[in-house]
């Protein structure tokens, strides 16, 4: 069993690798088997790296300029969960709307369960009606 200590620094370094935009210090932090939960995709459990790398390639190119705001992290036997708000600018497509450069904030949620000093799942739980009310996906009330 992980310690906190041993979670967080996995957490952290898997969090700085998607800030860096670093496919591969991503790919890292997870287990050979690991599983990539993101509720609300298209295809939302995956569970090779290649498919893993694909998402990860979309979300990049989606969200640019993003920004991290923890908000805050519990801990459990092999798990953390990690609340924070992102903020940055759609450049490109996010949950299938074209962002056209508007900036969205939302809430997001990982619960990540940790074996073998690695991550061996992440389930990503996002703020969907927020993002999509920002992207212009609803009309307008009166």
């Amino acid at each position: 069993m992980m310690t906190r200590d041993e979670m967080d620094a996995v957490l952290d370094a898997h969090f700085r690798a998607e800030a860096a935009k670093d496919l591969d210090g991503v790919l890292a932090t997870l287990t050979e088997d690991a599983e990539h939960d993101a509720v609300g995709f298209p295809v939302a459990v995956l569970n090779d790296h290649e498919a893993i790398r694909e998402r990860y390639v979309e979300l990049f190119e989606g969200l640019v300029d993003d920004k991290v705001e923890p908000v805050r992290r519990y801990h459990g036997d092999g798990f953390v969960v990690d609340e924070c708000v992102i903020t940055g600018r759609v450049d490109g497509i996010m949950l299938g709307i074209p962002g056209e450069g508007r900036t969205v904030s939302f809430r997001l949620l990982h619960v990540c369960e940790f074996r073998d000093g690695k991550m061996s799942r992440e389930n990503v739980w996002m703020d969907a009606i927020a993002i999509l009310a920002q992207l212009g996906a609803f009309p307008a009330a009166a």
